[in-house]
């Protein structure tokens, strides 16, 4: 490492100005900022701006650069190096820079130059550490055959029951026509699936006039999977649009029960939104007490919390109001952390974590977007095993 940095750094004598960045020691998954001088990005100081990288070379970290139009934002290390240039405007993408490791624990080195313009390639400064040219993607051959609808079904509804669904059904879905569903309190489960080589279709869910239904448009292999979950009985019409030729599709429904112990004293709206971050139909079957719950909005909100020690908790966040665009929501307990981020559209998720003798525990909520309000739930599921503690 250390004879790495010292050719970098005579590699970067050529510009106007270079400085350190120094050094992060950093554990998988964290992600950690970059901050650059501002005399980096000076028009005074030169044109151009090189970011070069250096690890040990069995390291694997991404660079996310702040977006920038046209240009590439997330890069990996090659071979625990990385260097990047950019000049004139575009140059000011490197104002926000973080780090992503993707090994168990590795110490990276920053370096920050200014000149007219960019410094030697890195493979040429580091040669030891080009990976070469990536390898073009093979053959994977043709696409499997498909199983036939009726066999497609039935694998829907032996996957269902062995999950836990209360009832599973199959109906025929017209084309043209429609099929009238009411659903019970719970979680359902759709599948819409159709022949090999059927055209394509958009199933359409609607609760009153066919402008307001919700449109969810079939996959390449011709099936639209759906989940939705509501806390009081709801009469759906599913209809198919997209074409008029006939074709035999079948619609599967099951029905999930909700979970016992399901909060609904903060309303419906909140409770629906409370099970898209429990898992919608993969929610436990039945929570536990409920210990706290938080409101808070857009930003990182830090959570420390003084709790039973050796016990085991459940934490799930959710939007609930104003345009969210991410969630993520972190647990700390002694040197063991977890961590989760929503996944779009849901913009909800939860994390599992037991304490330690101490009982203590950090929980970060981060929320990003506009106007955003997020509600936090924290049950206590039970005792930690010994070795937890």
């Amino acid at each position: 490492m250390g004879e790495d940095l010292s050719r970098l750094r005579r590699a970067l004598a050529g510009q106007a100005r270079t400085g350190s960045l120094g050094f992060r020691l950093l554990e998988r998954g964290d992600v950690a900022p970059l901050v650059l001088p501002p005399w980096a990005v000076d028009a005074s100081e030169g044109p151009c701006t090189t970011l070069v990288l250096v690890a040990p070379a069995p390291t694997q970290f991404l660079v996310h650069v702040h977006p920038w139009p046209g240009l590439q934002g997330v890069f990996a290390a090659s071979a625990g190096a990385f260097q990047l240039t950019r000049c004139g405007e575009e140059r000011k993408s490197l104002l926000q820079v973080r780090i992503e490791l993707r090994s168990p624990r590795a110490v990276v080195h920053g370096l920050v130059s200014v000149g007219a313009e960019p410094p030697p390639a890195l493979p040429r400064v580091l040669p030891e550490r080009d990976a070469g040219a990536t390898a073009p993607f093979g053959d994977p051959g043709p696409e499997p055959r498909r199983e036939p609808l009726p066999e497609r079904m039935a694998r829907f509804e032996g996957a269902a029951t062995l999950a836990g669904a209360t009832s599973v059904e199959s109906v025929l879905l017209p084309s043209p026509g429609y099929v009238r569903l009411a659903l019970a309190p719970g979680c359902h489960r759709f599948l819409a699936s159709g022949p090999d080589g059927a055209p394509p279709f958009t199933l359409l869910l609607a609760e009153g006039d066919e402008e307001s239904a919700e449109r969810l448009p079939a996959s390449e292999l011709g099936d639209v999977a759906h989940e939705l979950c509501t806390l009081q009985g709801r009469k759906l019409t599913v209809s198919v649009d997209g074409t008029l030729t006939e074709a035999e599709r079948r619609l599967g429904v099951a029905h999930f029960a909700l979970p016992g112990g399901l909060p609904g004293r903060f309303g419906p709206q909140v409770a629906e939104r409370l099970l898209r971050a429990l898992g919608k139909s993969q929610a436990p079957r039945r929570l536990g007490t409920l210990v706290a719950t938080t409101l808070g909005v857009q930003g990182r909100t830090p959570l420390p919390r003084a709790l039973l020690p050796q016990t085991c908790y459940l934490a799930a966040v959710a939007i609930v109001h104003g345009d969210g665009k991410q969630l993520a929501l972190a647990a700390r307990s002694g040197p063991v952390s977890v961590e989760s981020t929503s996944r779009d559209p849901d913009r909800a998720t939860r994390v599992t974590f037991c304490t330690g003798r101490s009982g203590a525990v950090d929980i970060d909520v981060e929320a990003r977007g506009l106007g955003v309000a997020w509600q936090m739930f924290l049950f206590q599921t039970g005792p930690a095993r010994p070795e937890d503690g």
